[in-house]
């Protein structure tokens, strides 16, 4: 049978489905690896054509070689804060022919700064792979990346930015000075132009202000010196800077010349016994460089650590600096010092005597004058800028170290008793006075710079809260401790702790400022060659709680002002605060640093003075730094009028004379009532009418809760009712004569003075002491010798009828309780007359105390033996 024509076709879509199934498979992808290597290929040629496209745009806006760019220097201008240039800052440049620069110079520089100088046409492709090497096996510095005719052209022509753009118009433009000047004239513009410290441009400049001779005649170990500076001029400068980088740096150039030899080994080694201050020998600066170096020398640390430039940035730039310097200030304060025209009560400033001084903003911590040195010209090699310098900070370290991390973390009130008294323990430091003086409050003794309670108050803060109190507290304020290991050493709190006066100025600043720090700084903004600026980083932060700031304030305030106060030359007519600050000599007594360091709400000055060498102790004496100290806030002063007085928060309160911190309760500003004598008794001999009344007294206790000057009054009462003062002690007895028939009632009162509330007065103790009345003789027949011998064995007997308080007490029928009155004192001295603190005879109803409720002086009547009325 035929098959339909539908089965036919639906064979046919069958076979043609399995001929497709059976036909041979499609040609695979390329690999993943083919792809990417074929893409990156791609890309590459793209970046290839991108980058010599960019290349040709960078070439075609390169600026045109201009010889008097070459030759002329673009030095820092330093700006005032008036907007006007501090002479002498950074200007100074003596141009000298490569004719005149000797031969060893030359190859100084080569050696560290090109080796192949000679060689190459303007780039230095060895150089570049090799400059990674070297700083890798020789340390940092050894060489860099560029060639000296590179740097020529980016201190000449190029601006300070990392971009691409402008490296690439560096080497060309290297290239092209390569063919149109000779190497000698390339290296002649280039030493000449560089910036070598102390505010000179030029190798000419720098070899008379460091060795006093031209360039010329400058030897290896002089040119090693001064073919390494232009790298870091700040740091490696021999007078200004380090000496010790000073030295690493000239090793670096010595080693680089002995290789590529132009020094033997034994010059080698020869140069490198040879201190660098003994290679050194300066030339005198004109009256300008003597103002503005150290302002210059803090402009480029400034530079590299709060902008974060680097020196290719900074040097041959024609950067525009704008600082905080009061010209004015900065100009007077200079000239008046270096010229000993300052009243010092004395007969000048003895040139064997150093000096340094910061004055800062209060408010922004900024820099507003230096006086590196009295000196006023740079003419030894032992010259340094001394107010950047650093020494031991004496008891100007006693608000930060001692007492404000009591405040800080305690929330001590400026009444807190502190006790002079010879300490225990390894650390045991006397007074600069003779003696100790007891308790005490903590103003009273940072007025007078006690040390002893000072010990005492870091002591307490250390162990209550920690040393880490004490460390946070002073690193705050830019104050770094001085430690044993890990441990705080204790002559912390007596200022072993070395700072500047920059930093010392700065830490107190933060006091006037209710507790913000601001990082010292003179810089304001800088402004580049093209217009462009930048604000200063540097950022006030808070240091310490307001209280504790103006609490600190409030008590340096009595330092300068109140009575007693370490500072001599006497208050001002403003609101100032300061300190003083003493170290000695090791293992000796001589003063070698005298600190002041005070501040008002517009200034903060600190001014060090040490000794040198060769200075006496008589030169020593006064108080140089306090003179110079009132010197400069005047004039300070004078030029921006009377400050503000300091304003008190309202987290501080106070009580009479002293502060606390609100919402606490001040309890060492209400001390313990003095405490009154125990154990009062009476010991007599009537035959020889001579005796004593003698007590007992807690005298570390009274001391303890901040009494001193303790003494007692004795009071006697006759039986009459009559009342004599027998007198005043410090001891614990007293000699009494002469006592009247009857009863007599001896009163002993202590009186204390207390730093808070000055005179007081204890409650009373008494005892009492009784003599019989001899009765009339009788008629010998009407007395019996039996009842004398009676008498005389049984004498407790008399008392049988007088001692009970029946009115029958002085066995002759006198009753004597209204004498006195239990409900009242029992002197007039019952209550603390003249002062706010009341004894506790001023409890109406009240028992004296040692007193019974219902004892009278009746009761204490006896035989002859005293009955003590405290127990």
């Amino acid at each position: 049978m035929e098959r339909s024509r539908v089965a036919r076709r639906q064979d046919s879509t069958t076979n043609k489905r399995k001929k497709t199934g059976k036909q041979p498979k499609t040609k695979s992808k390329k690999p993943m690896w083919k792809r990417i290597f074929l893409l990156g290929f791609l890309l590459f040629i793209a970046a290839v054509i991108a980058f010599g496209a960019y290349t040709v745009y960078a070439i075609a806006t390169a600026p045109e070689l201009d010889e008097e760019k070459l030759v002329d220097t673009y030095p820092i201008q330093l700006i005032s804060a008036e907007g006007e240039p501090l002479e002498g800052a950074g200007q100074i440049r003596e141009y000298v022919s490569i004719d005149d620069i000797s031969e060893v110079m030359q190859q100084a520089v080569v050696s560290i700064e090109d080796r192949r100088f000679y060689e190459h046409n303007g780039i230095d492709l060895r150089r570049i792979g090799g400059a990674v090497v070297a700083n890798l096996t020789d340390g940092f510095g050894a060489e860099g990346g560029s060639t000296i005719t590179q740097q020529l052209v980016k201190q000449s022509f190029l601006s300070t930015d990392k971009k691409l753009k402008r490296k690439l118009q560096e080497q060309w433009l290297a290239l092209k000075l390569e063919r149109e000047y000779t190497k000698e004239q390339i290296l002649e513009m280039y030493l000449n132009k560089n910036y070598y410290g102390s505010g000179g441009y030029g190798v000419q400049t720098a070899s008379k202000r460091y060795f006093n001779k031209p360039v010329s005649e400058v030897n290896y170990q002089e040119a090693a010196i001064l073919a390494g500076l232009p790298q870091r001029p700040s740091a490696y400068d021999p007078i200004n800077g380090d000496q010790e980088l000073t030295r690493y740096r000239q090793e670096q150039v010595l080693s680089a010349m002995k290789r590529d030899g132009h020094i033997s080994e034994e010059q080698y080694n020869e140069a490198l016994d040879v201190a660098i201050a003994d290679v050194i020998s300066p030339g005198e600066e004109t009256e300008e460089e003597a103002f503005t170096r150290a302002i210059y020398s803090r402009v480029l640390k400034e530079l590299e650590d709060d902008f974060g430039l680097e020196q290719s940035d900074i040097y041959g730039t024609g950067l525009k600096v704008y600082t905080s310097i009061n010209k004015e200030l900065h100009t007077k304060i200079n000239s008046d010092i270096k010229s000993n025209n300052v009243n010092l009560q004395t007969n000048g400033y003895p040139e064997e005597l150093r000096m340094g001084a910061t004055v800062l903003n209060t408010k922004t911590g900024e820099i507003v004058a230096i006086v590196d040195s009295h000196q006023e010209k740079q003419g030894d090699t032992t010259y340094r800028d001394y107010s950047n310098e650093k020494y031991q900070i004496g008891s100007t370290a006693k608000p930060f170290f001692d007492y404000g991390p009591g405040i800080e973390n305690g929330q001590w009130s400026t009444g807190k008793v502190l006790l002079d008294a010879q300490l225990e323990g390894e650390f045991k430091p006397s007074n600069y006075y003779t003696g100790f003086r007891g308790p005490n409050t903590m103003r009273q003794y940072l007025k007078i710079s006690a040390n002893t309670p000072a010990v005492r108050a870091y002591q307490e803060v250390q162990d209550e809260y920690g040393q880490e109190a004490i460390e946070s507290f002073v690193k705050n304020v830019g104050i770094e401790p001085s430690y044993s290991g890990d441990q705080l050493n204790p002559s912390n709190a007596l200022g072993t702790a070395e700072a500047s006066t920059t930093q010392m100025a700065a830490a107190y600043a933060a006091l006037g400022a209710n507790g913000m720090y601001t990082k010292p700084h003179l810089i304001q903004k800088i402004e580049f060659n093209d217009g462009s600026s930048i604000n200063s980083p540097v950022k006030a932060k808070q240091a310490m709680e307001d209280y504790t700031a103006y609490m600190l304030t409030d008590m340096l305030r009595d330092v300068v002002s109140a009575e007693g106060g370490t500072y001599v030359p006497g208050a001002f007519p403003w609101d100032v605060a300061g300190k003083t600050g003493t170290t000695n000599e090791p293992n000796s007594k001589e003063p070698k640093d005298k600190w002041f360091t005070g501040y008002s709400t517009d200034y903060s000055i600190s001014v060090w003075t040490g000794k040198s060498s060769e200075a006496t102790s008589e030169q020593f004496d006064p108080d140089h730094a306090q003179y110079f100290f009132e010197y400069i806030m005047q004039e300070a002063t004078k030029i921006s009028g009377q400050p503000d007085r300091f304003q008190r928060p309202d987290s501080v309160l106070s009580l009479g004379n002293e502060l606390y911190v609100k919402g606490t309760k001040p309890k060492d500003l209400q001390p313990e009532k003095l405490a009154a004598p125990t154990g009062a008794s009476v010991n007599y001999d009537e035959d020889s009418k001579a005796g004593s009344v003698s007590w007992s007294y807690d005298f570390d206790g009274a001391q303890a809760d901040g009494y001193s000057d303790i003494s007692f009054t004795v009071t006697q009462q006759s039986a009459e009712g009559g009342e004599q003062v027998v007198g005043t002690t410090g001891e614990t007895s007293i000699d009494i004569s002469n006592l009247a028939e009857g009863d007599t009632t001896f009163t002993i009162v202590a009186k204390a003075t207390n730093p808070l509330t000055g005179e007081q007065q204890s409650a009373p103790a008494q005892a009492s002491y009784s003599i019989e009345p001899k009765e009339e003789p009788k008629d010998e027949e009407e007395e019996s010798p039996s009842d004398e011998e009676n008498n005389e064995d049984n004498p407790s007997d008399e008392n049988n009828g007088n001692g009970n308080g029946n009115g029958n007490g002085n066995g002759n029928g006198e009753d004597t309780t209204d004498e006195q009155n239990p409900d009242e004192p029992a002197t007039d001295e019952g209550t603390d007359e003249g002062t706010d603190q009341p004894t506790d005879g001023d409890d109406e109803g009240a028992p004296l105390e040692g007193q019974s409720n219902n004892e009278s002086p009746a009761t204490e009547r006896g035989n002859g033996n005293s009955n003590n009325g405290n127990n």
